[in-house]
């Protein structure tokens, strides 16, 4: 994932943020593959369940600008629902 696509996703067109954009790009790959592994990199449609999950993890942190999740906060079912398939090609 580029910085440009993840930019674009997040409709930010200044330049301010771009080294914090790229730290969240790199968290949220190795969060991902530390919770399923890289096995579901060898197929198109888990990629593309990847890069939306990524995407939705980079916003929900910029948005946010942390990790920290309220004790009242619900699961969140795409994000569970998306490991759930990812880790089912390792």
């Amino acid at each position: 994932m580029t910085l440009d696509e993840v930019k674009h996703h997040l409709r930010v067109d200044y330049d301010e943020d771009d080294v914090y954009i790229v730290n969240l790009i790199e968290v949220s790959d190795i969060y991902i593959e530390s919770c399923v592994g890289e096995a579901y990199k060898e197929n198109n449609k888990a990629k593309k369940l990847a890069d939306l999950l990524q995407l939705k993890l980079i916003q929900d942190m910029y948005d946010n600008r942390g990790t920290e999740i309220a004790s009242r906060t619900k699961k969140d079912m795409i994000v569970t629902t998306i490991l759930d398939k990812l880790s089912n090609f390792s």
